[in-house]
């Protein structure tokens, strides 16, 4: 139920119930002065003034012995310390109305009125107490307005208490009555309050009959913010249903009039609902739309909870879009924010965009750094839940016990006394069988889901010692690579630098000069190996997919270094459709087997195959004529190791097998991991 109708059903609790005289004969005309001059001192909150007089009629009310007055007056004496917040006092003088009168309307007003006093000291057994005898009193009234306005606003604290079948109880009850006395306005948030209670229990149908009864009664009524309130409880049904064009239609419609009213904060949060409803459908820009238009919204409320909510699912949509720069900025983002956010999923879903961030930017350490905590917070979260399953539990055992006894001291009768202590056995033997099948299926569900995370921590454990693997490994790779660079730099260009200032006592300069610019192009050409090694792809991508830049590559590498490719075209159309890292680490094993065949294999021919097997594997077999594996040559040099540690990210196998006629790589990726 929307906040603002919760909040008027609290605010009407105190309605003060109107001075009927109806026969004048029975009261003074000094009491009835009395009367009406302290509720005028009320009307104007000149409290204290008010309570004296009331206490002036209430010493006059004694002494005619006037006992409904006298309730009535405690009562309300009771409701102006209420309003000020001083409940003890407001407890003495409401159980001080229901003692001089048991039976009348007055005590159940004010049983009600001390269940709410109670609900506010959060004394839930004294509440439902309270409670109970209030409605017990009305359901012997004759029907009224203000009967079925009790039982309203009871079906709604029950409802916030958890008891939803006693909610709908009393909640039906006010249906009827407001159906038969025309009351629109009342009937439409109650129908609110039972399709609540029936969406929670699991009833759809019946949640979406009361809705949409809510909302015909609301458009009768012409409020335009409990209209859009409406609108988006049926959104939020069928959003549930995953019935999405209903559900985008409805938030449009509540959208429309919050724009009307200029009610910031719920167009903010109607907003990221719609951006919900967009992700959900894999329109990622719109939902994108949806909730940056949400934030500004938010950010003029200054909703921090809310803000750090739509700044997570924006930073989600931006990681599986690769746009790791959006992402992060995002991410940067939403920490000026979460000092202040104590809501614990929305922090674990902040740490698990960071874990997922992290290790799309192939920042391993960080990633399943970040992937603990979440992991430690989501254990404390459910925790937390499964506790509040077991005390709530416990919570109704012990008040069915209590009503119990409550019930057992209302009869005197010995025979109804043995009545109540046999139906008291039954229904505890049946609560506590029932507490013990609770806490067994609590317990059962702990035990999966302990077994179910200790096989997930595993498998993780597994993979981040993969991981290790590869990021040891690719740290072995960039020291050897810096080793290159340094022996390139100062051994080579030394040696060029010699022959240069040799050049003008040669006797043969030409031939030297030569011998110079071979130099330059053999230092160039490992140089670019080494770039190639490092960042594979370039810029290249940016202009050209990956099936046409293999193929230029191997156009280039037959042509400059005279060695024939046989490859069977088209390349698979896959490779273009695999993310940015794996397109460059496939290129990357490529350029490293090549590398490989021209330095060390003898080779003058190259065939180049592939195929796919059962729609979930590519299957890619680069073989050269070559001398194969020597004792030399065996030994896992930088480019082996690049090629090993490159297929290990692709998730997938790479296998060199030693053939008659050279050496054949064999690779093994999985297609549905790689892809975008």
């Amino acid at each position: 139920m929307p906040k603002s109708i919760f909040i008027f059903y609290f605010y009407s609790c105190f309605i003060l119930a109107p001075i009927n005289i109806i026969d004048s004969s029975l009261y003074s005309e000094t009491l009835t002065v009395l009367l009406k001059e302290a509720k005028k001192l009320e009307k104007e909150a000149e409290y204290k003034q008010a309570i004296s007089v009331y206490n002036q009629a209430l010493e006059l009310a004694a002494e005619e012995k006037l006992m409904t007055d006298a309730s009535f007056i405690y009562k309300k004496i009771g409701l102006i310390y209420y309003k000020q917040k001083d409940y003890r006092k407001a407890v003495i003088h409401l159980k001080k109305s229901i003692n001089k009168d048991s039976i009348s309307q007055n005590t159940a007003d004010s049983y009600f009125n001390l269940a709410l006093i109670y609900r506010k000291l959060k004394q839930k057994d004294s509440l439902l107490w309270s409670l109970n005898n209030s409605v017990d009193l009305y359901i012997k009234e004759g029907d009224s307005k203000k009967k079925f306005l009790t039982f309203s606003k009871a079906g709604i604290l029950y409802k916030k208490l958890g008891y939803k079948q006693e909610a709908i109880k009393y909640l039906l009850l006010a249906y009827d009555g407001f159906n038969a006395l025309k009351m629109n306005a009342e009937k439409a948030t109650v129908s609110g309050s039972i399709g609540d209670i029936q969406k929670q229990l699991g009833h759809i149908e019946i949640a979406e009959k009361y809705y949409q009864e809510h909302l015909y009664l609301r458009l009768k009524t012409k409020d335009t913010l409990k209209i859009s309130f409406a609108y988006n409880n049926l959104a939020n049904l069928f959003l549930e249903l995953k019935q999405y064009d209903l559900a985008s239609y409805h938030y449009n419609k509540a959208l429309e009039l919050q724009k009307a009213l200029n009610n910031k904060k719920n167009i903010g949060k109607t907003l990221s609902n719609l951006g919900v409803v967009y992700y959900l459908q894999n329109n990622n820009d719109s939902a994108k739309r949806m909730y940056n238009k949400a934030l500004s919204f938010k950010k003029e409320t200054k909703d921090t909870l809310s803000i750090v909510k739509t700044i997570n699912e924006l930073a989600l949509i931006a990681i599986e879009e690769n746009q790791y720069k959006e992402a992060k900025k995002h991410i940067n983002e939403t920490e000026i924010y979460l000092s202040s956010v104590v809501d614990k999923e929305v922090l674990l879903r902040n740490i698990d965009v960071k874990s997922k961030y992290y290790l799309g930017i192939e920042d391993y350490k960080k990633g399943y750094l970040y992937k603990e905590e979440a992991f430690k917070m989501y254990k404390e979260l459910f925790n937390e839940k499964q506790s509040k399953v077991i005390q709530q539990l416990q919570e109704e055992y012990e008040s069915k016990l209590k009503q119990q006894k409550i019930d057992e001291l209302s009869y005197s009768n010995t025979e109804k006394k043995q009545t109540i202590d046999n139906q008291k056995k039954k229904l505890e033997s049946q609560t506590v069988l029932l507490i013990f099948l609770g806490v067994l299926i609590v317990l059962l569900i702990v035990f999966y889901v302990y077994l179910k995370q200790k096989q997930k921590i595993k498998e993780q454990h597994v993979e981040f010692k993969k991981l290790e693997a590869v990021f040891k490994g690719q740290e072995h790779i960039k020291e050897r690579i810096s080793k290159d660079l340094h022996d390139i730099i100062t051994t080579n260009y030394d040696g060029i630098r010699l022959k240069i200032l040799a050049l003008s006592k040669a006797e043969n300069p030409e031939s030297i000069g030569k011998t110079i610019v071979n130099d330059i192009k053999d230092v160039n050409h490992q140089i670019k190996l080494i770039s190639h090694r490092l960042s594979p792809l370039g810029d290249k991508i940016q202009k050209a997919t990956l099936r046409e830049i293999i193929v230029s590559q191997l156009s280039e590498f037959q042509h400059y270094r005279k060695i024939f490719i046989e490859v069977e075209l088209p390349l698979p159309l896959v490779l273009d459709m695999m993310t940015l890292n794996a397109q460059t680490n496939f290129y990357g094993i490529l350029l490293e087997t090549l590398s490989n065949i021209e330095k060390h294999s003898k080779a003058t021919e190259v065939k180049i195959t592939h195929w796919v097997k059962d729609e979930t594997i590519l299957n890619f077999k680069i073989c050269d004529n070559g001398i194969g594996f020597t004792q030399n040559n065996s030994v896992e040099g930088i480019g082996l190791l690049n090629i090993k540690q490159r297929a290990s990210l692709l998730r997938g196998e790479h296998e060199f097998m030693v053939t008659e006629s050279g050496v054949c790589l064999h690779l093994k990726i999985p297609i549905k991991e790689n892809l975008k």
